[in-house]
C-alpha cells in the first residue's frame, strides 16, 4: 500500500526524486533511489520521530532538492542519525548487534528467516519501513506496523538483515506478501527468490492458494514472473504433474499454490500458450524446450528440510 498522502506542509511519504543524497549502512555507502519525507519534521531540516538528538539541525542545504547530504543507518536495528559520532557510538552499543529478534522459521547453512511481529517490536519494524522507503516507490507501511508480520532473512556468517517481506496478519484477499525488498548490498544473490518461495511455503502450510498484494512494482513483477515460470515449469516437466497427459488450471494451482490469474499471466509471459479453436493449451514439448533454454533447476533454492514452520 503506497503512502502518498497530502499533509499540511507538503507530501507525506514518497517523494519523486531523492532528498537524501547518500546513506551509510553498516560498512556500505549507498545512493538512495527515492525520496522520503517521513524521516523529517515538517520544517524539512530536522530529522524527526526517532533521531538520537531530535533538536539537532542539519547543515544548510547545498541544493534545494537535497534535504540531507548523508544519513547514517544502523545495519542491525535501522535506527538513524545525521551525526557520524552518534552513529559510531550506537554501533558499539546496539542491542541487536548479535541478538536478532523474532522466531526462526527457516534455517540452512547460509541463511536464517525470522518472523518479527510489528505489534511486538514497533520501533524496529517502523525503522525498517523507513529504510525501505528509500528503495521502493510503493508498498511500504509505517504507522500500521501493528497489523503486519515481517519475515527477515539474515546471513549466518554476518548475522545481518539482508532483506525481508511483510505480510498482513489478516488479509481479506489472502495475500501472502505485502512488500518485499532485498537490501542493495545483498542483491543478485537470489534472496528475492528465497523470500518469495518461503512466502508460498507459508501459505501451503495453511492450505491456502495465495499470492502477493497487487499491484506489483516493476521490479517485483520481474521477480515474481521469474519465480512463477520456474515453479510452474518444474512441476509440469519434472514434478508432480509430469506424468499427467492433461492437466487443468485448478490442478496446477493446487500443486504450486499459485493463483489462477498469476498462472495464466506467467504462461502468456513465457509465450508457451497454444490457441486451438479458441481454447488455450500448453504442450509439454514446448515447456520442455523452455525449461532447457532457461536452465530450470530441479532443485529449489528453498530447502524443504530446513523449514521450521
Amino acid at each position: 500500500m503506497a503512502h502518498k498522502l497530502e499533509v499540511e506542509d507538503g507530501l507525506y511519504g514518497i517523494i519523486e526524486s531523492p532528498n537524501i543524497s547518500r546513506i551509510r549502512f553498516g560498512e556500505y555507502e549507498l545512493n538512495t533511489w527515492y525520496g522520503s519525507a517521513v524521516y523529517f519534521a515538517k520544517d524539512k531540516r530536522t530529522l524527526g520521530f526517532k533521531d538520537i538528538n531530535p533538536s539537532k539541525r542539519k547543515s544548510e542545504m547545498n541544493r534545494e532538492e537535497i534535504w540531507l547530504e548523508k544519513l547514517f543507518i544502523c545495519d542491525s536495528c535501522f535506527k538513524y542519525t545525521d551525526d557520524e559520532k552518534d552513529y559510531e557510538a550506537h554501533l558499539l552499543a546496539c542491542d541487536h548487534l548479535n541478538k536478532q529478534l523474532g522466531k526462526i522459521m527457516y534455517r540452512d547453512e547460509k541463511y536464517v528467516i525470522r518472523k518479527v511481529r510489528g505489534s511486538k517490536h514497533k520501533m524496529f519494524t517502523q525503522n525498517l519501513c523507513l529504510f525501505t522507503k528509500l528503495f521502493l516507490d510503493n508498498k511500504s507501511v509505517f504507522f500500521t506496523v501493528d497489523y503486519f508480520e515481517f519475515y527477515i532473512v539474515y546471513g549466518t556468517e554476518n548475522n545481518k538483515p539482508m532483506g525481508f517481506f511483510s505480510k498482513e496478519i489478516l488479509s481479506w484477499d489472502r495475500n501472502n506478501l505485502a512488500c518485499i525488498l532485498v537490501f542493495p548490498p545483498y542483491q543478485r544473490m537470489h534472496l528475492g527468490t528465497l523470500l518469495i518461495s518461503f512466502s508460498y511455503e507459508l501459505s501451503k502450510s495453511q492450505n491456502l492458494v495465495s499470492g502477493p498484494e497487487k499491484p506489483l512494482s516493476p521490479f517485483g513483477l520481474v521477480g515474481y514472473l521469474k519465480y512463477w515460470s520456474s515453479i510452474i515449469t518444474r512441476e509440469l516437466v519434472f514434478g508432480k504433474l509430469s506424468d499427467a497427459k492433461v492437466v487443468t488450471l485448478e490442478e496446477v494451482s493446487k500443486v504450486t499454490g499459485i493463483r489462477h490469474d498469476d498462472i495464466v499471466m506467467t504462461l502468456k509471459h513465457m509465450n508457451v500458450l497454444v490457441n486451438n479453436d479458441g481454447e488455450l493449451f500448453v504442450l509439454k514439448k514446448i515447456l520442455q524446450d523452455w525449461a532447457k533454454r532457461n536452465k530450470v533447476s530441479l532443485n529449489p533454492l528453498l530447502k524443504k528440510d530446513c523449514l521450521l514452520i
